[in-house]
């Protein structure tokens, strides 16, 4: 893209009070995709206009704690991520802006239920001669992502907190400790990891292009594997459909001032690489530009089932978070169409996917301290039924399963910042209509 577009696009985010988001340092519960061929796909959506068997559990919400100390925006709980019995809880903030801007470091927190209680883990330095060698939390402003790799519990390097840019980090549980990384080059940002052909990548934010990064290693080392053509210099996610792993950057929606052309990174199973011209309106289905908003979109949280990829898309805030936008089903690049749930305003915050199931997490803003959160269930990706709903003065950012219980960890945007941002509620299994199925 010419740099006289670029800087027009770049002009209008600053208009409408996005240009925080290439200022400063600027520094998904991901199932295990699903073999074979994807198969074809036709006709529209189905959603259920009353669902069967959904319940209101506001009254029956426990709620569990609220375990961070940082102040609301931090307190957004990013990610839950199930491990061994245990619902390991992100947040913190990675933006240079307020409010509760770099609030780091952050410590490692987990809810184990069979304990009912919270625990903060330990983390040491691969390098022996880092001191201090053990300490309660990571080096970043921000636990954004837990990844499951391999068997083995990942947190990539958001942000780190008062290090150098030359390197970027990456910690692993080791039976009960946290092992930290610092050895992935020019890694400002470390935004996602992946497995893939037995090896370890890594997307990266850098000052200056977007790369990949591989490891034969499982992680003792690193080498750059790719640029990414893509727009920006951070590459946010990374996906597998089709047999193939994919890094994506951000990308145009559908419009008439730049045009919507991106590309993506696709890598196949000898490793071989190129780049893969994709359209915003394909990608991004039933998004279109609106005047006065940030014209910046990225593919957030994600899971496959089914063959296909389930991804929410939203616009990029407040440096790298996620405005959620819509939810999508890609059945191969450049094939995709958006998800029209019962309630057409509700915007996805998480995906999880359980046996032959997958759940989306939602929420309805009805007025400033009035939020409606829903779980809708699908089986076949084109009925979505809603199998729960509460109401709380803030919205569930992120959920959790385990037993049949649910789990959801509150969060908050920066025109609300409500004091509730960081509870995690339970409702048990038996609370749950469904669950009599």
């Amino acid at each position: 893209m010419q740099s006289k577009v670029r800087w027009t696009a770049i002009a209008l985010a600053l208009a409408a009070g996005a240009g925080w988001m290439f200022m400063g340092s600027a520094k998904h519960k991901t199932a295990a995709p699903a073999a074979g061929p994807v198969s074809s796909e036709q006709g529209k959506v189905h959603v259920s206009s009353a669902p069967l068997q959904s319940a209101d559990v506001t009254n029956k919400l426990e709620l569990l704690d609220r375990p961070f100390n940082k102040s609301p925006y931090a307190n957004n709980v990013w990610d839950m991520q199930l491990y061994k019995g245990r619902i390991y809880l992100g947040h913190g903030n990675s933006s240079n802006l307020g409010p509760a801007q770099n609030a780091g470091p952050i410590p490692v927190i987990y809810y184990d239920a069979a304990s009912a209680a919270f625990q903060t883990q330990t983390v040491t330095n691969s390098n022996p001669s880092i001191l201090p060698q053990a300490k309660k939390f990571v080096d970043e402003e921000q636990i954004d992502i837990y990844k499951v790799l391999n068997g083995k519990l990942y947190i990539p390097g958001n942000d780190s907190d008062g290090e150098s840019w030359d390197f970027g980090n990456f910690y692993r549980l080791d039976g009960e400790v946290w092992t930290k990384y610092r050895n992935l080059p020019l890694g400002v940002h470390v935004y996602d990891m992946a497995y893939y052909q037995g090896k370890l990548f890594a997307a990266l934010g850098t000052e200056k292009k977007p790369i990949v990064l591989i490891s034969h290693d499982d992680g003792e080392s690193w080498q750059q594997f790719a640029t990414v053509k893509g727009m920006g210099a951070r590459v946010y996610t990374m996906f597998q459909i089709n047999g193939k792993l994919y890094a994506s950057t951000m990308m145009y929606p559908a419009n008439n001032i730049w045009g919507d052309k991106g590309y993506l990174l696709e890598i196949n199973e000898r490793l071989e690489k190129r780049d893969v011209l994709v359209y915003g309106s394909k990608i991004l289905p039933g998004l279109t530009y609106q005047q006065g908003t940030t014209p910046y979109n990225k593919i957030g949280k994600n899971v496959n089932f089914n063959d296909k990829l389930v991804y929410i898309v939203g616009s990029v805030f407040n440096d790298s978070q996620i405005l959620p936008k819509s939810l999508n089903v890609m059945t191969d690049i450049n094939q995709a169409r958006r998800v029209m749930l019962p309630d057409p305003n509700a915007l996805p915050t998480d995906l999880l996917v359980r046996d032959d199931k997958v759940y989306v997490l939602t929420y309805t803003r009805k007025q400033t301290n009035l939020y409606i959160s829903r779980v809708y269930q699908s089986n076949d990706l084109n009925t979505w039924n809603e199998i729960l709903r509460f109401t709380q003065d803030t919205y569930a950012k992120s959920f959790e399963e385990y037993g049949g219980d649910f789990y959801f960890g509150l969060g908050t945007d920066p025109d609300v910042l409500s004091p509730s941002s960081g509870k995690l509620l339970r409702v048990k299994r038996e609370n749950i209509p469904v669950n009599s199925n």
